[in-house]
């Protein structure tokens, strides 16, 4: 009986690696599928939410590369106007939240104004408290200041500090991406940050 037992312990490992491999392989195969959609998707979200921001745009293109590195930002766009007038920015950032990261999109227009910010991921944060960040007399509280100003305060959401102090965080990045971009000598704005 005790010589069966290594044979049975190497049985039982080999028999355990293949079904694993042959999971992983699975996995693999299902992904080659599925990831091509899922990026398609992200595409469209955020055509959808550039759009919403900047009503009759004629496209954008990805200049995150002349925007410098920000922490907490994750691309810059430059909006095309479809009326040949000066272009405008938009700028996806993420701040920790109280439930996981919380997504942004912040549009500039030429002159470093912000004309609007856009949820595009809070779902970690607290249905009915944290979620409140992406209700629009919020998100209108960003409209009108600039890239720029010092001390221009926002008011959080009562209960939802986190929450709204990680969307806070997510307009200063993209305002320090702007500024970057629009200031390329001047390097780091962290002392001129737009909400407190």
């Amino acid at each position: 009986m005790q010589a069966n037992k290594p044979k049975g312990i190497l049985y039982s490992a080999l028999s355990l690696l293949l079904i694993a491999g042959i999971i992983a392989c699975l996995v693999a195969f299902v992904n080659s599928f599925t990831a091509p959609i899922i990026a398609g998707h992200g595409e469209e979200a955020l055509r959808h939410n550039i759009e919403t921001l900047f009503e009759g745009n004629s496209g954008y293109e990805d200049i995150t590369s002349q925007a410098g590195s920000t922490e907490g930002v994750s691309a810059v766009y430059r909006v095309k106007s479809a009326t040949g007038g000066e272009d405008s920015y938009c700028v996806h950032s993420v701040a920790g939240g109280y439930g996981g990261d919380v997504e942004m999109l912040v549009g500039f227009n030429c002159d470093g104004e912000i004309v609007g910010v856009s949820v595009l991921a809070a779902d970690g944060e607290t249905p009915g408290v944290g979620q409140k960040i992406k209700e629009q007399y919020f998100l209108d509280g960003f409209t009108g200041l600039m890239y720029n100003a010092e001390g221009s305060a926002v008011d959080g959401i009562s209960g939802a500090t986190v929450s709204s102090g990680a969307a806070l965080k997510a307009v200063n990045s993209a305002c320090m991406a702007i500024n970057a971009l629009f200031n390329p000598d001047t390097g780091d704005m962290s002392s001129e940050e737009v909400a407190e």
